[in-house]
């Protein structure tokens, strides 16, 4: 006779199984580290310990088979400082995005929760900044939010197509919120992705958005507005559009560029940051990549001009080892400022950097 509390272990054993198969969660993350010397902070040459290639982030992503093609994602990211161990944004347990959605392969995905500006996802895979391992040839306080530095979108909804012969689009609403976004977000783009071509168009608006200027750029007033390391710019209207692409010309060479412009309006005047953006990615080897790019950007007052030079070589699929250097010069009213480092007291700055950094 068959025992019937085996068979009864069987069968849940068989349902077990087969919900494990329908689901999914992945732990993953990515850590830098190592040193940079700067040529001019405020005045003096400094050394400094800390992330640069990609911002250090640990995530969880999950999917649940609802059946019918349909599946329940999930996903939260949190950004830390990998030399300190703090959070990018301190009080925030997943400053980078935390949101839950369905998506279909037939109809697409739709996201509710705090998440990237479409900018940052856009324009960054095909950026200096993302390509090249360094957050330095990001542009002039990140104004057009190609890097991720805590500018995500809260109270958000989300939807991106189904992709059709490498094109897909996205739309994005952020609702304002008096206690942690005070003005709404509306973000669109449109990508291509098909053989040795990525290319992509996005536009984002914020409304009251608040910007740190004094520490990013030194700036102590910018567009009839007193700013300082305590008071914040406050743009009534910030307004980004962007181009880029990216080709594999062949297995020795990469090119890739970015067009911004970023439109600022305060409660007196109003100004705008174009930026054009060029850099080549050369494979010597299957395991070193020498990397060359930069900009010109030009921001109300001050033309900022970077030049870096760098090379990558991959010890495996999950970690790598750097050197770059980094070099702005600045016209106009303000002083060189290469992103993440305080600014300069004159019109140069430079940057050397070796560091390594880990994929999990």
């Amino acid at each position: 006779m068959i025992n019937i509390r085996i068979l009864c272990g069987a069968v849940l054993a068989a349902f077990s199984v087969a919900a494990h198969a329908q689901s999914s969660v992945t732990l993953y993350g990515s850590i830098d580290e190592g040193v940079t010397y700067t040529s001019n902070v405020k005045g003096h040459g400094t050394a400094s310990v800390g992330p640069v290639a990609v911002p250090d982030f640990y995530g969880i992503r999950g999917t649940e088979d609802l059946g019918g093609g349909v599946a329940a994602i999930f996903a939260l990211q949190n950004g830390f400082l990998s030399n300190t161990g703090a959070s990018t944004i301190a009080g925030e347990a997943f400053s980078h995005f935390a949101y839950v959605g369905l998506s279909s392969k037939r109809y697409g995905t739709l996201t509710l929760g705090r998440q990237l500006d479409l900018t940052t996802e856009t324009l960054r895979l095909n950026s200096d900044g993302g390509l090249q391992y360094t957050f330095y040839l990001f542009h002039p306080a990140n104004l057009d939010n190609l890097g991720i530095r805590g500018d995500s979108i809260n109270n958000s909804v989300k939807y991106v197509t189904p992709e059709y012969r490498g094109l897909k689009a996205a739309v994005l609403y952020g609702f304002a919120d008096t206690s942690t976004q005070p003005g709404r977000v509306v973000s669109a783009d449109v990508i291509y992705s098909h053989g040795p071509l990525r290319a992509s168009a996005v536009y984002s608006s914020w409304r009251n958005h608040s910007i740190d200027l004094a520490s990013q750029l030194g700036y102590t007033s910018f567009l009839g507005q007193s700013v300082s390391s305590s008071s914040l710019f406050l743009a009534k209207k910030q307004d980004i559009a962007g181009l880029s692409a990216a080709w594999s010309v062949n297995p020795y060479l990469d090119l890739h560029g970015v067009l911004t412009q970023v439109n600022l309006t305060s409660n007196v005047e109003s100004g705008r940051m174009r930026t054009v953006e060029w850099g080549a990615d050369i494979h010597s080897s299957l395991a070193n990549t020498v990397t060359l790019g930069g900009y010109v950007s030009w921001l109300t007052g001050t033309r900022y001009a970077s030049l870096g030079i760098g090379d990558v070589y991959a010890l495996s699929k999950r970690t790598i080892v750097y050197a770059q250097a980094v070099y702005q010069h600045a016209d106009g009213a303000g002083y060189a400022a290469i992103p993440l480092l305080s600014p300069s007291n004159s019109p140069n700055q430079t940057a050397l950097r070796v560091g390594i950094h880990h994929f999990f």
